[in-house]
């Protein structure tokens, strides 16, 4: 098992180049920079199987039409699958129409802020309920995607299957420890964004990466093997 204390990045410097990172390349998305729990999770849910410029209007019609939580609680399934339509896995809408009804019956019509209130809701796991926890109340949870895991498994030099119990433990674990106390939402968009632009599946330009005199696949010429699934 890696020992983080081995590695140099236990003070802020590695988050600090993240976020300079972030705040010089990231995408204009109206999602981004907004505290609204139920945009925040809209945009989640419709990004889980869609690619980010496929979902986008998508996501811009959704939220024209049911811009609250309330309202979507209100609409019928067959309009929330109307403005779904195209977007397919249509159990996501229908756990949306769910889980409006949860938050208006349960919370009051408030999104709930508590991780473990989150989990309760249909169709949201733990990704997503970091997500909205991180990003819309800036609590102190590890966001882990697909992105996340391979700038992990890159910087670290991690061989262990990402798909396996052991690897996504120890993905997790690294996740959690370099996330910084102060401010974790915006750290955790810049390492997922950093994922989606920079640190990319296939050949992604090393050259030019604010991480590489740190990652551990470019000094073993192993980024286009890393990650490593079964």
């Amino acid at each position: 098992m890696l020992e983080f204390s081995k590695f140099p990045y236990k003070n802020d410097f590695f988050q600090k180049i993240l976020v300079k990172w972030y705040e010089q390349n990231k995408r204009d998305l109206p999602w981004r920079d907004i505290t609204d729990p139920y945009k925040i999770w809209i945009s989640e849910i419709i990004l889980q199987q869609t690619r980010v410029n496929q979902g986008l209007n998508y996501y811009l019609r959704f939220i024209n039409r049911f811009p609250t939580v309330e309202i979507l609680a209100n609409a019928s399934e067959d309009e929330v699958l109307k403005y779904w339509q195209g977007l397919g896995y249509y159990s996501r809408a229908r756990n949306l129409h769910k889980t409006a009804h949860q938050i208006r019956t349960d919370f009051q019509g408030v999104f709930p802020s508590d991780f473990s209130k989150l989990l309760q809701l249909s169709g949201i796991g733990e990704y997503t309920a970091a997500a909205i926890a991180s990003f819309a109340f800036n609590q102190f949870h590890a966001v882990v995607d697909g992105n996340v895991y391979r700038v992990i498994s890159r910087l670290f030099g991690i061989d262990t299957p990402i798909d396996s119990g052991i690897g996504k433990k120890q993905i997790a674990l690294l996740a959690k420890q370099l996330l910084p106390e102060i401010d974790p939402g915006i750290y955790n968009q810049a390492i997922m964004e950093f994922g989606a632009l920079q640190c990319v599946p296939v050949s992604p330009d090393c050259m030019v990466c604010p991480l590489q005199p740190y990652c551990k696949a470019y000094a073993s010429d192993l980024v286009n093997i890393l990650p490593i699934k079964n």
